[in-house]
């Protein structure tokens, strides 16, 4: 019975390790917003499209939150938690969604 407690235990340690690598690794970048200002925290980001998500947190200016850019097949997604309204999310969406994924960074 103890052998089958310990398998199980490790079977959702392993999943839970494989998820946070996946999630990882399709994460662009992660920002934090603190009193309007928005800091890119992980990853990499254009300047454009850095410039234009610091423009939607600071008009309402939003308290606190998380803005987490994820790669999809050929485009961008936003996913945004804390205190932003319904029409800062969907131009943090509109933000994102308009520029291609190969233009999202400004890597080479």
């Amino acid at each position: 019975m103890e052998v089958l407690v310990a398998i199980a235990v490790a079977t959702v340690i392993a999943i839970g390790l494989l998820w946070f690598a996946a999630r990882g690794a399709i994460t662009v970048a992660i920002c934090e917003v603190k009193e309007g200002k928005l800091e890119l925290t992980h990853g990499d980001l254009s300047p454009r499209v850095l410039s234009d998500l610091k423009d939607v947190v600071k008009r309402p200016k939003v308290g606190q939150g998380t803005v987490r850019v994820l790669r999809h097949r050929e485009h961008a997604s936003v996913e945004a938690r804390g205190d932003f309204s319904e029409a800062q999310l969907q131009q943090l969406r509109n933000v994102v969604g308009t520029v291609p994924l190969a233009k999202l960074t400004h890597k080479r």
